[in-house]
């Protein structure tokens, strides 16, 4: 630890640094080249030289204490400029040390002139399970996604890291995070985030105490924890219920309390739907049909669909009973919907936060099941097709059909919705929605950890997916680095940046 006054980060910095901006008060920001040198090539008592450049657009006071954060650690140094006409920042590599701040990289730097504090960052941290080494990487299918997300954070400025609960190292403040360097992964000493993207992979891994314990002391901390839960089925019907733009997509739907729960729907309705109010990828659904005396269920498994035919509905719900007795159920309306081909057919919208903070669809997708199956995720073999194309595919229409615009709308009001009614964070929702043959659109699932699959395939060519860019761009405004079209007093600017091509000779 260099030989200067360090501090612990206050608990509440962020959250007033939120204040701050609504008021209008100078949080300048600009991003920078980072370059780490020795103590001797600095003059004495110095930490940070630094361009003119950047001392004027951020107008840093020199020669005396000011407070340097990274992450969740902070220390006082000194400042002072040095020739170059470049973003250009170079730190004494004992402090960069302390600070856990790696070499050559470009990052955001914003000065709160009252609390006489410098901010780099912000520091990302997407947490999940564990590693799961398969072909496609360390990460098993998110591997190319990981590796989008921390290149993608370099450009603009923010230190991304993949991490898990073993990594962490509550007593010195770091994690060994995984970055993506010299085109493979490296495992490294971190600073804390400051703010943790939650991709944790089961509610098993979520709810063990050992994280629970974790996350509500980070926030407690002050650290931003997004996308902190995942969602149950049942609580979010009870949410959305409540508001009126968006009950008008919800399908009927109550507990499983036992067969009169499902005699009643079934009498009601030719088709229900027996789903576990935390269940994913399509696990534990059943599909109850009523066609005259007869009563079908039909399930998949990862081996096909399964299609059983019953005489008597009690008999039907004795042979599922054992298995949808032990965990909560909904029993829910069966929907007339559109069809490709005759397989099944739904819409995956992924709705995410954008760099003002408001919820904005990134992308969506058509998702048809295989042949006979009663789901279209691609985890059960479904396959995806563009929006558009999807709509034509589509049959039979006896009503006028959707547009995508109509859709992108609607989860857009549903994403918004939730945010009003549900406690937690989140910053990107997975939107289910389906169509029937009339035209109405309805609400099938949201899943607060969306597949990281569907907007990679029509994405392929492109370097970077446009949900990743809007990720980062969310994390930036969170910490007041993102765009801003606000002024107030002594302003708030935002300087474009130089990367640094060749480093200092000395």
């Amino acid at each position: 630890m260099p030989t200067i006054f360090t501090k612990v980060l206050m608990p509440s910095y962020y959250t007033l640094i939120e204040s701050l901006l609504g008021r209008g008060i100078c949080m300048s920001h600009i991003c920078a080249g980072i370059q780490l040198d020795e103590k001797s090539d600095f003059p004495s008592g110095t930490h940070l030289l630094i361009s003119p450049k950047i001392q004027q657009a951020l107008q840093l006071p020199l020669r005396s204490p000011i407070t340097l954060q990274l992450g969740q650690k902070s220390t006082t140094c000194i400042i002072q400029t040095f020739s170059s006409t470049g973003s250009l920042v170079r730190i004494r590599k004992d402090l960069a040390e302390y600070l856990h701040l790696p070499d050559g990289i470009q990052l955001n730097m914003r000065y709160d002139n009252r609390l006489r504090r410098i901010v780099l960052g912000p520091v990302l941290g997407v947490l999940i399970s564990t590693l799961i080494r398969t072909p496609e990487g360390i990460f098993g299918s998110a591997s190319s996604f990981c590796k989008e997300l921390v290149q993608g954070a370099k450009s603009k400025g923010i230190l991304a890291y993949i991490f898990t609960l073993k990594d962490l190292d509550n007593d010195n403040q770091t994690a060994k995070g995984w970055r993506w360097e010299n085109n493979k992964w490296v495992q490294k000493t971190m600073p804390y985030p400051d703010t943790i993207y939650n991709r944790l992979a089961s509610r098993k891994d979520e709810n063990r105490s050992e994280a629970q314990d974790w996350i509500s002391g980070l926030k407690k901390k002050g650290v931003t924890f997004f996308n902190e839960h995942f969602l149950n089925k049942w609580q979010v019907h009870q949410a959305l219920s409540n508001m009126k733009e968006a009950a008008l997509y919800l399908p009927s739907t109550q507990m499983h309390k036992g067969y009169a729960t499902v005699k009643e729907a079934v009498d009601k309705f030719p088709q229900v739907y027996l789903k576990p109010t935390n269940g994913s990828l399509g696990k534990g659904i059943y599909r109850i049909t009523r066609s005259g005396n007869r009563f079908t269920c039909q399930y998949s498994t990862m081996s096909g669909s399964v299609r059983k035919e019953f005489s008597k509905l009690s008999d039907l719900y004795s042979s599922i009973s054992p298995k949808i007795s032990r965990i909560p159920y909904l029993v829910q309306q069966g929907l007339k919907l559109v069809r490709v081909n005759g397989n099944p057919l739904d819409f995956r919208s992924l709705v995410q936060k954008d760099s003002s903070g408001k919820w904005a669809v990134t992308s969506i997708v058509g998702r048809i099941g295989q042949d006979q199956s009663i789901v279209s995720n691609l985890a059960r073999g479904g396959t995806i097709m563009p929006v558009a194309k999807a709509l034509i595919a589509a049959s039979p229409w006896q009503g006028p059909k959707p547009k995508t615009k109509q859709l992108k709308a609607i989860s857009t009001t549903l994403a918004e919705s939730l945010e009003s009614s549900m406690q937690g964070h989140f910053a990107e929702l997975g939107i289910d929605l389906a169509v029937d043959t009339q035209g109405k659109v309805w609400l099938l699932e949201i899943n607060a950890k969306p597949s990281k699959n569907d907007d990679q395939v029509l994405s392929e060519q492109k370097k970077t997916r446009p949900s990743v860019k809007k990720l980062l761009e969310y994390v930036l405004h969170l910490h007041g680095s993102g765009k801003s079209s606000h002024r107030g007093p002594g302003g708030f600017m935002q300087v474009a940046a130089r990367k640094t091509s060749k480093r200092r000779k000395r």
